[in-house]
């Protein structure tokens, strides 16, 4: 039976694709994003980090179309820099997005969702360990696994599943719409600068957004999904390290992995 699919972020990278593979499969997609020049159907125009315009976009589509079947909340930026040097505002917004966007269209959709239902957060490999000056991201990721496990929790006698997904390194436009506070003190030295660059430096080593899309698409259709998954073989073996090794051990190989010391004079 066709389903009606709610995505977030659906007009590149990722979102884009898994909207482009619904749509063959014959299902209807309705896609929330941010700049939207013509409104259609199934095309709305909706900041998630507005409640007002989340609100009214979910009622438009589960009034005129009784049900939602699958939401896919894929809308999401990142925010790179120190931690101590970061603008409040900055910081609130990484979680407006990230996380109180996903909370806002779950909210209002789940009214609208019956059993067979599925909620599926696109999380990040980021949420499974910290990284240096990642720290924003990494904690609203992290957010998105907990809330979702909660939530599948909350709904599991409904019917309704609920998964997050940990997807890594990826090729799409994140890392040139990356908020990137290079500010820096003696603190710090070119440290900030050096270990942005040397993780944006790897786009050839990405993944491709056909492929990440095709698995959760995958992941969509399964009868009893696992609470979580991750995409990507590096960072599954990350993963398995952190839960076997010390944690004072874990942070050190990430930060020799994905930061870079300040230079000594």
């Amino acid at each position: 039976m066709n389903k009606n699919v709610v995505l977030t972020g659906g007009t590149s990278g990722i979102g884009k694709e898994l909207a482009d593979i619904f749509l063959k499969n014959g299902d209807k997609v309705f896609v929330l994003a941010r700049n939207v020049e013509v409104e259609s159907e199934t095309l709305l125009s909706c900041d998630v980090c507005s409640e007002n315009q989340v609100k009214n976009s979910i009622q438009k589509i589960g009034e005129k179309h009784n049900q939602i079947d699958v939401v896919i909340n894929c809308a999401g930026y990142g925010i790179a820099g120190a931690l101590e040097l970061t603008p409040l505002d900055d910081a609130k917004k990484q979680f407006d997005t990230n996380f109180f966007g996903t909370f806002l269209v779950n909210k209002y959709a789940i009214p609208y969702m019956k059993s067979g239902g599925i909620i599926i957060n696109i999380s990040s490999a980021c949420a499974l360990f910290a990284l240096p000056f990642r720290g924003l991201y990494c904690a609203s990721k992290s957010a998105v696994n907990l809330y979702s496990e909660s939530l599948g929790m909350e709904l599991s006698p409904s019917g309704i599943k609920v998964v997050a997904i940990c997807p890594g390194d990826t090729k799409t436009n994140f890392v040139k719409n990356r908020i990137k506070v290079f500010e820096t003190n003696q603190r710090y030295g070119e440290s900030i600068q050096k270990s942005l660059m040397k993780v944006d430096g790897n786009q050839e080593k990405r993944m491709s957004p056909e492929f990440v899309a095709k698995k959760i698409f995958n992941i969509s259709q399964k009868k009893s999904p696992k609470p979580m998954y991750i995409i990507g073989r590096k960072y599954k073996f990350l993963y398995f390290l952190s839960r076997i090794l010390p944690k004072r051990v874990m942070l050190y190989f990430t930060k020799k992995m994905f930061g870079k010391s300040k230079n000594k004079k």
